[in-house]
């Protein structure tokens, strides 16, 4: 194998978190270069991307296999991309900006490209802005005020952040996203009335409760609306947007159900055994609503799961492939 194909499956098999990535042909992943630099301050993650041309997809099986919960907003120096982020079209060029909802899935064609990539926690950009489930494909142009006013800061602090304190870091990293949120959000979404901000909040705090909870058989709706002395009324109109609560606790739980199926640490423990634990009482209405949801029964997806840990595991860093190890503690970082 040479050290472009190395790099290349290396870089695949990296970023597989996040992505599933593929280029062309035989001949593209024979000269394939990929270069990395990244860095972490506070809660959020900024990196410089360079890399051969390549296809971008975020599946719901990849969506479930990472455990990412996070916003990507990237900045294209050079060359773009165009795409469909659930339905919606994006065309990136250089010079404009993106942000993607690492919870949704996208299909995305890059050119040879070198961006900066920032990756801020949803936790802390959804409480942000009053609609953060509309911000998955927004592009702002580069030639736009507000596209170049964030561009110009994205790449200031990249410059800047290798030397910084962790303290000034994490101040930073604050502004970082009152900006993103800013821009983005839009401005305006971003300074809504009090009231607007609560009902985020309480939103997020329901999220949070649910992730705790999702092991104890008794989360219901019903139960969370007794927790939070809300109407089952009430929690439908917050959650609608999302499939309604039942179906939210639901899929957060047959995430986890994926990622330990998947997952080596927990290859010693029957699928039954997982899906109980997470609150699957019926070991065949497990299957069906698993197979639903990531197109593959519970075996098949622990199968594969045993396939990527083993190449992973025996691949060995090629050349073209600078900074990568970064980027593995990137995500390893990210993952739930």
């Amino acid at each position: 194998m040479s050290a472009p194909e190395e790099a290349y499956w290396t870089w695949r098999n990296i970023v597989s978190p996040l992505f599933d990535v593929a280029v062309s042909d035989t001949q593209a992943v024979a000269s394939f270069e990929v270069e990395i630099d990244s860095y972490h301050f506070g809660p959020l993650l900024l990196g410089s991307v360079a890399a051969t041309g390549q296809e971008f997809r975020r599946s719901p099986v990849t969506i479930a296999r990472s455990g990412v919960d996070h916003y990507l907003v990237q900045l294209y120096c050079l060359g773009g991309y165009v795409g469909d982020a659930e339905g919606r079209t994006v065309h990136v060029g250089p010079g404009d900006l993106s942000i993607l909802d690492l919870s949704r899935t996208l299909h995305t064609r890059a050119q040879t490209f070198q961006n900066l990539s920032l990756v801020i926690p949803r936790s802390v950009l959804e409480p942000l802005v009053r609609k953060p489930d509309g911000l998955h494909g927004l592009v702002l142009s580069g030639r736009s005020a507000l596209g170049h006013l964030l561009a110009t800061y994205l790449s200031t602090v990249y410059n800047a952040v290798g030397s910084l304190s962790s303290d000034d870091g994490a101040r930073i990293s604050n502004a970082t996203a009152s900006l993103v949120a800013a821009c983005f959000g839009p401005v305006a979404d971003a300074h809504e009335t009090t009231t607007v901000a609560k009902r985020a909040a309480l939103i997020l705090t329901i999220k949070r409760y649910i992730d705790n909870n999702l092991a104890n058989p008794s989360l219901t709706v019903d139960s969370v609306a007794r927790e939070f002395r809300l109407s089952r009324a009430t929690l439908g109109r917050m959650f609608e947007p999302l499939g309604g609560l039942a179906a939210f606790i639901r899929a957060r739980r047959m995430l986890r159900c994926f990622h330990q199926i998947t997952s080596s640490a927990h290859s010693h423990r029957s699928i039954s055994d997982i899906a109980y634990s997470w609150g699957f009482n019926n070991e065949t209405a497990f299957s069906r609503t698993f197979r639903g949801m990531f197109d593959m029964s519970p075996r098949e997806a622990r199968a594969e799961g045993a396939l990527a840990h083993r190449t992973i595991k025996h691949l060995q860093l090629g050349a073209n492939g600078a900074g990568q190890p970064v980027l593995a503690e990137w995500i390893q970082y990210l993952r739930i």
